[in-house]
């Protein structure tokens, strides 16, 4: 082999050259060995109360720390046995854990992870379906793995598919120029690769009964971690991700469908809602310049808003439809559900699962289903009543003037009333005791959408058809001037006005009161009995996962109801009162801007 000489130059370029080497191979190591991303969160109880001695704190000498009783030391022993199986399982499944105390050392938390490998496997496993590359239609496929091939047929089954599918590049992480381009799960699909992988007995799975370890106060929490990067994205382009619908693919990317299909029937709501908003204001304006009660255009308004109607479920239909073919939810059959923490059963093996479940029969929940829908009759009697009584106190009173005043009264009275039978019917739908989330839910809505669907809609059916020459309880009614149209508009706008601020407020209010309340208690609790407070001392805040914690879950279906009401409040008594979609639109964007609001800020993921 010849001897080449090289010059200075030459061997001070291939020094740097040598050395650029290492250094990209000592960053690709440290890359290695980075935990990935946790998305998953389980929170584990330690101690009964904070105040208690119990692990490496016995043996310290605190004087705020006091022994456990026997009960409490019995229980807290049983949870470390359960804590250290559970830790186990999720360990031998290879997940990566990261675990660590909460700030008042009664929890602890575990963040859950896993490896890219590792989800490749679970994935092709479980035949979870990924989006394909736009140049297959971005279709959806279950994921295979590389095949390298055999080495007897010289490879040439060698089978190479990773380039089929879609790279999911994280377009809001600025601080890494070269993401990686490989990134084929969303955040979506790892949260419910790792659920998996918790919750499934199959290979290299943990096996873990999540529904049962919270019903036995084994397991305080279960939930996916935010990701504030993408959250402040969401919260700063919230018209078009949330209320125009624009940009809902990033709502799906991140929140999954359920709640991006939700946002979507909201922006498309608000897009059909300009037209009748533009128009009915308009239609206004000119019976009002012509001030007749001839009411010409009611006519238009009744056609318009019935082509509308038609029109604006079919294409919801189309839209529907579009979304769930590129999100590759169309055609998704019925799923198996987790047990519901709450379900009380008695322990029996699951002839689906072949794991032990909590089993009730029906033959003993139908009895409280007929018992809840006969308070349902029985309640929807009474404020049938309760209802007409305010009408017959309005005649008895109407000397005195009052009428907006006794419309305010009503629709505070409405708003009260479904307030307190949803809170009633949750309590029913409890005792019920239904298995799966799904069943619950949907007895919930049923029992709520009846009662919420007479509550709001029958002052306004009454005014409308029976008002007019008609007696109550012996008396004879009248509308105003003799006009029940204009009684009723008057209603109607109300009802939708007190809707839009009082009902918004309090769903909004409420679930932060809740967790704003729940870290003061704790921080005043930790600050009485730290038992290293001092004047110089700097108590430390708490971590993220500890924060979500003590946030509220959110329920889908608890939003649902609303817009069907709103909607229900815009087609049928639109003829009354022509500018109520000019208020539904502006309450269908305060209801995207409030609801993303509870998502960003006060629910958790």
């Amino acid at each position: 082999m010849p001897f080449v000489r090289q010059s200075n130059a030459d061997l001070i370029a291939t020094e740097e050259d040598q050395g650029s080497h290492a250094r990209r191979n000592q960053a690709m190591l440290r890359e290695a060995k980075k935990m990935p991303q946790s998305d998953v969160v389980i929170v584990f109880p330690y101690k009964t109360d904070a105040r208690v001695k119990f692990g490496d704190e016995e043996g310290m000498e605190t004087r705020q720390l006091r022994v456990p009783n026997d009960e409490e030391r019995h229980r807290m022993e049983t949870w470390a046995l359960k804590r250290t199986a559970a830790i186990t399982a999720l360990s031998d499944s290879g997940l990566v854990l990261m675990l660590f105390y909460s700030r008042d050392r009664d929890e602890i938390f575990v963040r859950v992870a896993a490896d890219d490998l590792h989800l490749r496997r679970v994935a092709e496993m479980k035949r979870h379906k990924l989006e394909l590359h736009s140049r297959y239609l971005s279709a959806f496929a279950e994921y295979k793995n590389n095949y390298p091939g055999r080495r007897e047929v010289n490879f040439s089954d060698r089978r190479i598919v990773e380039h089929l599918f879609k790279a999911h590049v994280d377009k809001t992480d600025t601080e890494n120029k070269y993401p990686e381009p490989g990134l084929i799960f969303r955040t979506p699909d790892r949260i419910a690769l790792i659920d998996y992988i918790i919750r499934s007995s199959d290979h290299n799975c943990a096996g873990l009964d999540i529904g049962q370890l919270m019903h036995d106060r084994d397991l305080n929490h279960y939930f996916p971690l935010h990701e504030n990067r993408k959250l402040k994205a969401l919260d700063e382009d919230w018209f078009h991700a949330f209320a125009w619908g624009t940009h809902i693919d990033e709502v799906r990317d991140y929140f999954g469908e359920r709640i991006a299909l939700y946002f979507l029937f909201m922006s498309h709501l608000n897009k059909w809602l300009v037209l009748p908003a533009i128009g009915g204001v308009s239609l206004w304006i000119i019976d009002m310049f012509y001030g007749t009660p001839d009411n010409k255009t009611d006519i238009v308004i009744c056609i318009g808003m019935g082509f509308w109607s038609m029109f604006f479920i079919h294409f919801w239909r189309r839209t529907a439809n579009t979304k769930a073919l590129k999100w590759g939810t169309l055609g998704m059959g019925s799923q198996l559900e987790p047990t519901r923490p709450e379900f009380i059963g008695v322990s029996e093996v699951n002839p689906v699962t072949g794991r032990v479940d909590r089993y009730y029969p029906w033959s003993q929940r139908i009895f409280k289903v007929i018992f809840s829908y006969g308070v349902l009759t029985v309640t929807l009697s009474l404020l049938t009543f309760v209802i007409m009584f305010l009408f017959l106190l309005r005649h008895v009173l109407h000397k005195h003037g009052g009428r907006i005043t006794f419309q305010i009264i009503n629709a505070l009275i409405v708003e009260v009333l479904n307030v307190v039978f949803t809170w009633v019917a949750k309590k029913l739908t409890d005792q019920e005791n239904h298995r799966a989330y799904s069943e619950y839910a949907n007895h919930l809505l049923a029992k709520t959408v009846v009662f919420k669907f007479v509550n709001s809609y029958i002052s306004l059916y009454y005014i409308a058809f029976f008002k007019a020459h008609s007696h109550l309880f012996g008396m004879p009614m009248e509308c105003v001037h003799g006009d029940c149209l204009m009684d009723l508009g008057s209603q109607l706008a109300i009802f939708m006005v007190t809707r839009i601020t009082l009902q918004n407020f309090i769903e909004l209010g409420w679930p932060y009161i809740k967790m704003a309340y729940r870290t003061y208690t704790e921080q005043h609790t930790f600050s009485s009995w730290n038992p290293f407070q001092s004047s110089h001392t700097v108590m430390q805040d708490i971590s993220s996962p500890e924060k979500q914690c003590k946030k509220e879950s959110h329920d889908l279906y608890e939003d649902m109801d609303e817009i069907l009401i709103l909607y229900g409040y815009t087609t049928l008594f639109v003829v009354a009162c022509p500018w109520v979609p000019l208020l539904a639109l502006i309450g269908g964007f305060l209801e995207c801007f409030l609801d993303q609001k509870k998502l960003v800020l006060i629910y958790r993921r």
